[in-house]
């Protein structure tokens, strides 16, 4: 393999893309490649039926890593799982699991794996990580079968090449044949078997044993395993916070790991403005001569630090920067979109971009001079996407209606890989997967497609482009993310490249992904590569697709069922929600601590009602938020430990919905506090201002907190958290505020175009409750303050339910720590069950449910039957399996 010299490259990359950056785009391709658009999102994990498993222990494994692609068959349908394992069929499979790419074979090591033989990539790539050696006669017996100790050298070795932290050694490690382990492998039994990828059987581990393939895939499916829980807790540290350099110079980020000497997985790199400069694959970004300012993103695993960059002229020196940034890894999930519930502007703003003279409007005067530089050859680097083959997927199940109205934007006839200025529109539908099968396998070097924002005409900037690779089109491997500055509120035309840089990966496929709200628009999707690869960084290590992700691939239009309502941010225990309150609120767990199903799906956070009015007083309740080991930190955690329990971790994880309040803007407050620096406090108080005044402070303050709160929600990159929709805190409609119907519909289209959903839950009798709908909000709930001193009658409870039917709304099931020790409380709560049963209202509706703070917790955990009993009869109903028809009587006790 060829190895490149970075230090001696910078002055002639500088050079390269200085010329880049004036030359003139790259030569037209013969537009002979095809574009199939919006097939359904193909499942990453396919169902495999060997008809030879049967009961075997190893059925589990074998089917999850098959259709995965990391294991096959032997035809006719049939896996053998007693088959024997061969050294080179190990060295296929554990090089696929643990997520080293394949590289270029310059020349032949061992004489019976000749460089042309479809294992090589496989064999030398695990020996170039000293995992694999030879027989010492210049072969690898790779047709030999395995034997079970040298499986153990094998693991040990690669559990150190890839960072595995090791497990805590037992006290004792013994087996009845450990005289037989020869010594080579005494140390290697013992790590693997405290690491529980071998354990033996009966007390033996059979040192001599030949390895078969049922045994293979479930070693491979704990090492794999492994691999997930690494890429989703990469903690890992950028040398620093900012980049900046001098227009034509250069200067290299280090990254670290913080629980280890090495990094887990290859560290990937990508810049959102190549027109300015570029990074290399080994991390040094490389300026143009052209000032500016962009965004360098490192991806390990599954997590990400975004690293501002800016370009200082170099007639200036650098000015030191002072501004905090974190440096510690963290992953941006997709925004999913929304389908319905939409206000009337963001209504408007679809219309305007079906359009095709609004769409295609580029007259507009851009934010920045950003017209993104197609880039040229540079450093012997070709484009060779155009020609090839792509197919467009979407992320779940596509949309007729949707796919009607992107044929107004086709783009041009070859499709996205074809070089051309031509836009291609994508509306809606979550998101899409572009995946470009290649001519042939080359050592790619990095990935780029150019997106435009022109919002308008509803037009946004993706907030984030992923890149994976795969040899086959088969088994994939994520390499990393791109991510820009735009905000999504940018009304003037911006176009921006993403460019994701690769270690010179040599592969045929490559799939690139980004989400869709209401209209994405792209073009120039390009695959920069080398006909030989110079990489120095010695082996690359990529994860297989995040199992979250690839969840959200495939979502739906399923949404809110069942929300619940916490409380946080004041009352010290009582508002704060640890991951040992979350788990029995998320996953419904029987008496005897098994976690069944689901509980509630969502989760909506909400502050108390004493927060201040004040622009410290919101950012208190956000910071608390956000905080680490509690509300949604600890709600992340709860449902990792839900998956696990559930066995979904690494196969088809759960994802907890979650809304977030935003803070109601009283209008008595006169001194919020400084939106902006330059600018006085706010006043809500029309008093002295006027109402229009008061008005947009009002609004401007809110749209101040709602970025903030998408912006710590997109750092933080909550894994097994999707964030659903925004609630309005106020619980009427208040006559005496500015313009309160108007701020509330404004409030709905600013959440509308973040596809995000719009909730409320009013007061029974509340002002204002019979004109939700009109209102923009796309739920509303109806809260029956059934939890008073006064007595509830039934006929109350039934009334409650005769205005949500009315008005279409959901009802709030309400209980608090009240119905444990007071019967007519306990009465209360049943009877609303019972009410709502029996109307059919426990059968596909959507509820929110209010227990003061944490009371149901009490119910969860409790000994007793009675109080245990809240806890599973809730459920039940949420089943709808509640099977009380009768209403208690007041004199009826429990």
């Amino acid at each position: 393999m060829k190895k490149r010299t970075f230090g001696s490259k910078v002055l002639s990359a500088c050079l390269a893309l200085s010329a880049l950056l004036v030359q003139a785009a790259p030569p037209s391709y013969a537009a002979n490649g095809q574009e199939q658009k919006a097939e359904t999102g193909k499942v990453a994990q396919e169902t495999v039926a060997f008809t030879d498993l049967g009961n075997s222990y190893a059925r589990n494994a074998v089917n999850r890593l098959a259709g995965q692609h990391l294991i096959s068959g032997q035809g006719d349908g049939r896996f053998n799982p007693q088959g024997t394992m061969s050294r080179q069929d190990v060295a296929v499979l554990l090089a696929k699991v643990v997520g080293l790419q394949p590289s270029q074979i310059e020349q032949a090591v061992f004489a019976d794996v000749p460089k042309e033989s479809p294992y090589a990539p496989f064999v030398y790539g695990l020996s170039d990580l000293g995992v694999m050696t030879g027989r010492g006669n210049q072969t690898l017996g790779g047709s030999d079968p395995l034997t079970r100790q040298e499986l153990a050298v094998i693991l040990s070795r690669l559990m150190k090449a890839s960072g595995v932290p090791k497990a805590p050694a037992q006290s004792t490690v013994a087996y009845s044949d450990e005289a037989d382990i020869a010594d080579y492998a005494k140390a290697a039994v013992e790590e693997v078997t405290n690491q529980r990828w071998m354990q033996g059987a009966a007390g033996k581990f059979n040192p001599n044993g030949t390895v078969t393939r049922a045994e293979a895939a479930v070693i491979a499916e704990r090492v794999l395993d492994a691999r997930y829980q690494q890429a989703e807790q990469a903690d890992f540290t950028v040398n620093t916070p900012r980049l900046s350099v001098l227009a034509g110079t250069s200067e290299r980020l280090e990254v670290k790991y913080t629980k280890g000497d090495k990094l887990p997985f290859t560290p990937i790199f990508a810049f959102d403005r190549p027109e300015l400069g570029t990074v290399l694959a080994d991390g040094t970004f490389v300026a143009g001569p052209t000032p500016g300012k962009g965004n360098l993103t490192v991806t390990v695993g599954y997590k990400t630090v975004t690293v501002p960059v800016e370009i200082k002229d170099a007639g200036k020196p650098p000015v030191a920067e002072t501004e905090e940034s974190s440096s510690t890894g963290t992953t941006t999930p997709p925004a999913d979109s929304s389908q319905a519930g939409e206000s009337k502007s963001a209504t408007e703003s679809e219309k305007a971009a079906t359009d095709p003279a609004n769409a295609a409007d580029d007259n507009q005067q851009p934010a920045e001079e950003e017209e993104a530089v197609a880039p040229a050859e540079q450093d012997e680097l070709v484009n060779i996407a155009p020609g090839s083959f792509t197919s467009v997927a979407t992320f779940g199940p596509p949309d007729s209606y949707f796919q009607q109205v992107e044929k107004q934007y086709p783009g041009p006839v070859g499709g996205l890989v074809t070089p051309s200025e031509e836009w291609t529109g994508y509306n809606r539908q979550f998101g899409r997967k572009v995946t470009v099968a290649l001519n042939e396998a080359k050592p790619l070097e990095r990935v780029t497609l150019t997106f435009k924002q022109q919002k308008t005409s509803g037009i946004t900037l993706p907030e984030y482009m992923e890149v994976e690779v795969s040899r086959d089109g088969k088994a994939w491997s994520y390499a990393g993310r791109a991510v820009h500055d735009v905000p999504a509120a940018e009304t003037q035309v911006v176009v921006r490249t993403l460019a994701v840089t690769l270690p010179d990966v040599h592969t045929r496929y490559v799939r690139v992904s980004f989400p869709v709200k209401v209209f994405a628009f792209a073009r120039q999707l390009e695959v920069w590569a080398k006909n030989e690869s110079d990489w120095q960084g010695g082996a690359v290590l990529l994860p297989p697709p995040s199992p979250a992700q690839v969840m959200e691939d495939q979502k739906t239009v399923r949404r809110v069922e069942n929300m619940l309502l916490a409380y946080s941010g004041a009352y010290g225990e009582r508002g704060t929600w640890t991951k040992e309150d979350f788990l029995p609120m998320v996953g419904y767990r029987t008496a005897d601590g098994y976690m069944r199903d689901q509980m509630f799906d969502t989760i909506l956070f909400l502050p108390y009602q004493n927060m201040p009015v004040t622009k410290e007083g919101w950012r208190g309740y956000m910071n608390d938020l956000f905080g680490t080991g509690k509300q949604l930190d600890a709600l992340n955690q709860a449902m990792r430990e839900y998956n696990r329990l559930r066995g979904t971790l690494y196969t088809t994880p759960t994802q907890e919905n979650v809304v977030l309040a935003l803070p109601y803007p009283n209008a008595a407050q006169t001194n919020f506090g400084q939106i902006a620096d330059n600018k006085p406090s706010l006043s809500f108080n029309p008093a002295g201002i006027g109402e229009e005044q008061a008005y947009l402070n009002r609004k401007a303050a809110l749209e101040w907190y709602f970025q903030e709160l998408l912006k710590r929600w997109n750092k933080e990159g909550y894994t097994y958290l999707k964030l659903e929709g925004i609630y309005w805190f106020h619980e009427l409609i208040e006559d005496s505020a500015p313009k309160e119907r108007t701020l509330i519909r404004d409030m709905a289209s600013m959440v509308h175009n973040e596809a995000l959903r719009f909730y409320w839950i009013p007061y029974f009798g509340a002002p204002g409750v019979a004109e939700w709908k009109s209102l923009s909000f796309d739920y509303a709930f109806l809260q029956p303050n059934y939890y008073s001193d006064k007595p509830v009658q039934l006929d109350r409870i039934e009334g409650v339910l005769d205005v949500v039917s009315k008005y279409g709304m959901g009802v709030e099931i309400e209980g608090d720590e009240r119905m444990y020790r007071d019967p007519k409380f306990y009465q209360t709560y049943y009877n609303q069950l019972v009410a709502a049963h029996k109307l059919g209202m426990d059968k596909n509706n959507v509820h929110a449910y209010y227990y003061g703070s944490k009371t149901l917790i009490e119910s969860a955990n409790s000994k007793d039957p009675v109080m245990r009993a809240i806890y599973d009869d809730t459920y039940k109903w949420m089943r709808g399996r509640f099977d009380r028809e009768e209403y208690f009587e007041a004199t009826e006790l429990p």
